[in-house]
């Protein structure tokens, strides 16, 4: 059984379409249909049925897409490693992350590990909390970084390398009423026009629990849960946010946005977590990754006063 054989059942199996798959393969499909009949013939099973309307698994296709991908990402792993063993420093390595912390943390981590390593070639998958640990946990991806991590026993699942404890703050423009001010209440916060995420998302679940506390009502104007939706609300003075700084580092340094802090009473925080599978040898891509983003990590909680390094 060949490893790109299973990498394309992986991609059928995703696409449900003999044609789209050789369209992202870049594969005829005379092509797909020669793997598909390999792998049929080494599991001895029928693995999909062709339709009028594209293809379906069958169950032994099913069984074999749950299995498909882990086997996939633990051959390039391999092979990755095999590499690294001798000395070529050509490997790859796959991070999953939350959008709030692509812009931060992870592209500058990416642009120094580059400088110093030109040969090696990384994969980041933009992902909600929750999808981060199961993409970790399940071996899709060597490292996994978020400042939402799940509320469930995802953690359980993972390794952590790395977590701190982040307080939010109102982020708006330099002309914003709120810009001077030393720390702003819930009181005052939910009286400006905010740009906040729905339910879905803890901050939104907690600002709701901390309003009710302080006898108001959270009205926002805007509910998105894009964060480049949300910083261009507040750059253009339509919005305030509420978000941990390093969400918005690039704007505040360059003076776009300013961070106001969140009165004590009014605090709210998230935990940033860096997290591997706890069985996963690390290729040297996915270790020089790990080593740039803990180093910029140390580096930012020394700088920011709204990241507190963990235990």
């Amino acid at each position: 059984m060949q490893v790109r054989a299973l990498e394309v059942f992986v991609e059928l199996a995703r696409s449900a379409s003999i044609r789209q798959a050789a369209h992202r393969l870049n594969l005829a499909p005379t092509a797909i249909s020669r793997h598909i009949d390999q792998l049929e013939y080494y599991f001895r099973a029928k693995l999909i049925d062709r339709t009028p309307g594209g293809i379906v698994l069958t169950e032994a296709g099913r069984v074999l897409a749950q299995q498909a991908q882990a086997l996939v990402s633990g051959a390039e792993n391999t092979r990755t490693l095999i590499d690294d063993l001798r000395g070529l420093q050509r490997g790859q390595a796959t991070v999953s992350a939350s959008g709030a912390v692509v812009s931060g943390l992870v592209a500058p981590a990416l642009c120094r590990i580059h400088a110093a390593y030109p040969r090696l070639r990384f994969h980041v998958d933009v992902a909600s909390g929750s999808e981060v640990f199961a993409a970790v946990a399940e071996g899709v991806a060597d490292l996994g970084i978020t400042i939402f991590p799940p509320e469930d026993d995802g953690r359980a699942r993972v390794a952590i390398c790395h977590s701190s404890q982040m307080r939010h703050a109102m982020i708006v423009s330099p002309g914003h009423p709120l810009a001077r001010l030393g720390s702003v209440s819930m009181r005052t916060l939910c009286s400006q026009k905010l740009a906040i995420p729905d339910a879905a998302f803890g901050v939104r679940r907690t600002l709701e629990r901390m309003a009710k506390s302080a006898g108001v009502r959270l009205d926002p104007v805007f509910v998105t849960g894009s964060l480049d939706l949300q910083k261009e609300l507040a750059i253009s003075g339509a919005a305030a946010l509420v978000l941990p700084p390093l969400c918005c580092a690039r704007e505040i340094e360059s003076g776009l946005l300013v961070a106001v802090d969140l009165a004590a009473d009014s605090a709210v925080e998230t935990s940033l977590e860096l997290c591997r599978a706890p069985d996963r040898t690390l290729t040297f891509a996915a270790q020089a990754l790990l080593a740039q983003i803990t180093s910029s990590l140390a580096t930012v909680t020394q700088e920011t006063p709204c990241l507190i390094p963990g235990p």
